[in-house]
Formats: C-alpha cells, structure tokens, sequence
C-alpha cells in the first residue's frame, strides 16, 4: 500500500527539490499502526491502540498488551508472521518500548517502537 514517506522522527520527508514521495515500506506501516492511540483519528475512531485504557494504567496486563500489538502488526499488508514481540513499560516516564520481530515480504524485520503519553 502505498503512503507518504516519513523521516526516522515520523515527519513528513521532503527532498531537495520540496517534494514529497511515496513508499511501500511495510516498517513504517507496522509504526504507524503502533503509534496511532485509539481514537486520535477523527474520521474513524476505531482504529488505534488502547494505550489509556490497557497500557498507561496501574497494572497493565503485558500479554494482552502483546496480543493487541500481534492484532495490528498483523493488518499491515506484507506481514508473514509476527516471530516475538516484547513490551517493556518505564512507569515513571510514561514510555511503552515494543521490540517485534516480523517476516513481511520475505524478509526478517526486528524493530523497536516508543510510545509516550
């Protein structure tokens, strides 16, 4: 699926020359997904993740939290197969950090996300 390319800071990526260009990058898709907090987006408010509802509360249950990252990586179109996922929460700063490990389009993807409230 084609969308705009980002920058490595989740900015819209502009050339030189002032365009911008689109990617297929199946990283910055499964980023997004994980970035987007559950109803942030106007026009269907059911898409996101449900970080103040599951993550960012007292005591957050990690392998629910797991399942629903499994949910969206897996909607990315190119994810094979989710081979590990990992969800450390830092309390204090409020910083979920999610490492995966993903096949898409026959390549292996190991990643770390951030996610701050």
């Amino acid at each position: 699926m084609k969308d705009l390319r980002l920058t490595e800071d989740g900015d819209l990526y502009v050339t030189e020359d002032g365009d911008v260009q689109f990617t297929d990058s199946v990283l910055q898709a499964i980023k997004i997904r994980l970035k987007w907090f559950l109803g942030e987006w106007r026009i269907n408010t059911t898409y996101g993740m449900p970080y103040y509802d599951e993550v960012f509360i007292k005591n957050p249950s990690t392998a629910l939290i797991e399942d629903r990252v499994r949910t969206e990586i897996l909607s990315v179109d190119g994810v094979q197969a989710v081979e590990s996922i990992s969800v450390v929460i830092d309390k204090p700063t409020r910083v979920a950090a999610i490492h995966f490990t993903v096949v898409a389009n026959d390549e292996i993807i190991d990643e770390e996300v951030k996610v701050n409230v």
